[in-house]
C-alpha cells in the first residue's frame, strides 16, 4: 500500500472504517455517497475517469469522523490516509469535500489551517457533489441539503458562499453529461 498511487480495495476501505470506529450511520452514509458518485461518474462521457478512486474515495472521504463530526474531520481524515501509506489522491478527497471546499478565508473562519481546501480534480469535484446530494442516506437536492444547514446554522456568509460553489460545481459535472 506504500505506492503513491495504490488505491486499496474496498473491502479494506470498508474494514478501515470498521477498525477506525466510524461510526454505523456515517458508514452506511459513505456507502450511499460512493453509490452516489459511481452513478454521477458514469454519466459523464468525454473524460477519463478513475472509478475506483471515486469508489474508494467515497468510502473514506468521512473517515476522519472516527475522531470528530466538527470541520477538522476532513484534515484529520487526510492525516490517517497518509499515516497509512495510502495515495495523496484519498488525503486530497477528504480534506476538499467539507460544503463546497474551503477557500482560504473560509478555512480559518473555522478554524482550520489557511490554506484553500477546494476540490481541483474531477474525482475530488464528484465526490464533494455526491456527498452534498446525501443528508445521512437520504438522497436531497443540493437546495435541501443547504435549505437544513441554513435553518440550523443561519443563512452565514460561509454557507452561502459553500452553496454556490458547490451549485457551479454540479453545474461544470451536469456539462459533462
Amino acid at each position: 500500500m506504500a505506492s503513491e498511487e495504490t488505491l486499496p480495495n474496498s473491502d479494506f476501505a470498508f474494514d478501515l472504517l470498521k477498525k477506525l470506529k466510524v461510526p454505523y450511520n456515517v458508514r452506511r452514509h459513505s456507502l450511499k455517497v460512493a453509490e452516489k458518485a459511481l452513478e454521477l461518474a458514469e454519466k459523464i462521457k468525454l473524460r477519463e475517469i478513475d472509478m475506483d478512486l471515486i469508489e474508494i474515495g467515497s468510502l473514506l472521504h468521512d473517515i476522519g469522523r472516527c475522531k470528530t463530526h466538527g470541520f477538522n474531520h476532513a484534515l484529520i481524515g487526510a492525516k490517517i490516509i497518509r499515516e497509512r501509506g495510502l495515495s495523496e489522491r484519498l488525503a486530497k478527497i477528504c480534506e476538499t469535500h467539507i460544503l463546497g471546499g474551503l477557500d482560504k478565508e473560509d478555512a480559518k473562519q473555522v478554524g482550520l489551517p489557511e490554506r484553500d481546501l477546494l476540490p481541483q480534480t474531477l474525482e475530488e469535484k464528484i465526490i464533494c457533489l455526491a456527498d452534498k446530494h446525501l443528508a445521512g442516506t437520504k438522497e436531497v437536492s443540493i437546495e435541501q441539503r443547504f435549505e437544513k444547514w441554513f435553518n440550523k446554522y443561519g443563512k452565514t456568509q460561509i454557507l452561502t458562499k459553500a452553496k454556490e460553489r458547490i451549485e457551479k460545481i454540479q453545474r461544470e459535472i451536469e456539462d459533462l453529461m
